[in-house]
């Protein structure tokens, strides 16, 4: 059986590349940085600004300045720890570093069926972070808790760029039906991720049929606010 299922690794784009636009973001920061605190300095030498924009030129460049420092610190810290790879072969999603030395996974033997009958074993949906959430769903599992009770976990591909996102969750998903055919997959899980239900593989067709929903969707509704704003 585990002959027969093959392994698939992420697709991501060149260290190189990668390393170049981080470190542009870091440059662009500390460039904001700078000059933020020139218009602080000034203002602070000015004796007919007031107060508040002196605060607000500093706690500008106080932000600034700490988010250039912080993605400075991301990409000079330990490369050991940080996650660089993906690899789903059958063991499940294993997440590794440079070295290829797995950091974390996923693994199927340790997925468990949700306890609650209305809610799937594999289902998907949009991560939420307080009161935000994101723009596009996530594929979610259960794993025992230290209470030993199902909970929810998101299977998080995107901590590293990908280019083929949908053929990984495809590909997991496929792990699930071949190791753990007794967990129920949510039928929407395959069109939220745009596969095709029976191979799982991801069709780039049906991303496109339903992107020019959503933008013929969005242009129906701004249609309609204008209408409403200036002829009723």
């Amino acid at each position: 059986m585990k002959e027969s299922f093959s392994e698939l690794r992420a697709e991501t784009y060149s260290p190189e590349y990668i390393s170049g636009l981080r470190w542009s973001i870091v440059i662009l920061f500390g460039a904001i940085a700078v000059v933020l605190l020139g218009f602080f300095m000034d203002a602070v030498s000015d004796p007919s600004t007031d107060t508040a924009s002196d605060m607000i030129f500093l706690l500008l460049f106080l932000i600034a300045g700490s988010l250039a420092g912080w993605l400075a610190y991301e990409m000079i810290r330990n490369q050991d720890e940080k996650i660089s790879g993906l690899l789903i072969n059958h063991q499940g999603i294993l997440f590794l570093n440079t070295n290829e030395k797995v950091l974390s996974a996923i693994k199927y033997y340790d997925l468990v069926k949700s306890g609650n009958p209305y809610t799937k074993d594999i289902f998907s949906e949009f991560a939420s972070h307080g009161k935000y959430s994101d723009f596009r769903k996530n594929l979610y599992v259960h794993e025992k808790d230290e209470n030993r009770e199902p909970k929810k976990k998101m299977v998080n591909l995107d901590v590293i760029p990908l280019k083929n996102r949908y053929d990984l969750i495809g590909h997991f998903l496929k792990g699930i039906k071949m190791f753990r055919p007794d967990l129920k997959i949510d039928p929407e899980v395959y069109k939220d991720f745009y596969l095709d239900e029976k191979t799982l593989r991801y069709t780039p067709e049906n991303l496109k049929s339903d992107m020019k929903v959503k933008i013929i969707t969005i242009a129906v509704i701004i249609v309609v606010i204008i209408a409403f704003r200036y002829f009723f």
